[in-house]
């Protein structure tokens, strides 16, 4: 088995899933886990495209389709032993749980920062039209909570001005 699928099994295990590889949810779910990780700064060689539901990984569909492979990912068997920073970017993944219950909203914010890696440029209407184009099944109100979702994922600490600490203060008391 490759060290990027037990680093994929170790990712599932450290989030606390539970996978099924029989079920399509579930290779979703593991396509898009591997992708954000990558995304985020995790250390993982898979390759993705954007394919009919978001980013899709060849090579990690290959390695999870065997039947001894899949067995592994569905006891969460690997040796594998995630670094700090790994972990870290996990926790950052594991705050957005809500993606994790809602396919769509995965779907949306995995591909919109795929777009959003792929095209440094882009803006927010850049992304809403391109994700109008490539996921028209998606819903307006998903796409706006993915575009949310993946600045939430893609934020870092040193973006953090007290203009917007303010404002994050401000919607927290609103929220409240």
């Amino acid at each position: 088995m490759s060290t990027n699928l037990d680093k994929v099994i170790a990712c599932l295990r450290c989030l606390g899933l539970r996978p099924s590889m029989h079920q399509y949810k579930w290779r979703f779910l593991t396509q898009k886990t591997a992708f954000l990780a990558k995304a985020l700064g995790m250390d993982i060689s898979y390759s993705f495209t954007i394919y009919v539901s978001g980013p899709y990984s060849r090579e990690l569909n290959c390695d999870y389709y065997p039947f001894e492979n899949k067995t592994k990912i569905n006891n969460l068997q690997t040796d594998y032993v995630l670094t700090p920073l790994d972990i870290s970017i996990l926790e950052r993944i594991k705050g957005c749980s809500d993606l994790y219950e809602n396919q769509s909203l995965m779907e949306s914010t995995s591909t919109i920062i795929f777009l959003m890696k792929e095209n440094h440029q882009y803006n927010d209407e850049n992304i809403f039209s391109s994700m109008r184009r490539l996921k028209p099944h998606i819903r307006d109100t998903e796409r706006i909570i993915g575009l949310t979702k993946a600045k939430e994922l893609l934020f870092k600490d040193e973006y953090m001005t007290e203009e917007i600490a303010r404002e994050m203060e401000e919607w927290d008391r609103i929220d409240s």
